[in-house]
């Protein structure tokens, strides 16, 4: 499946700013790649490929990135936790899907 960002925001547990926010606007400029059969991604940014494991029929997850799908596997939902001090911090992505 190739995988475009449609959303993408960073969000403290305090405050009422994001820390980023990128919205309306399809990229297709670079798509991340997803193998849900081989349980690999190739990353946009960077073309490294990762690989997966399987947590769920609609969940996945590489390294301390968690990946949630619908059936279809056409949106994809990129989330990752991380602790920074005191504050936790949550990044999100949702990506639009289409196979190749």
């Amino acid at each position: 499946m190739k995988c475009y960002t449609k959303n993408e925001v960073g969000e403290m547990s305090y405050g009422e700013k994001h820390i980023f926010e990128r919205t309306n606007e399809l990229d297709k400029s670079k798509p991340t790649i997803f193998n849900f059969d081989e349980l690999k991604i190739i990353n946009a940014d960077t073309g490294k490929f990762y690989e997966m494991s399987k947590e769920s029929d609609n969940h996945f997850k590489s390294g301390i990135y968690h990946y949630l799908t619908n059936d279809r596997k056409s949106v994809v939902v990129e989330i990752r936790f991380n602790s920074v001090t005191e504050h936790d911090l949550v990044f999100s992505k949702i990506l639009m899907c289409e196979p190749f």
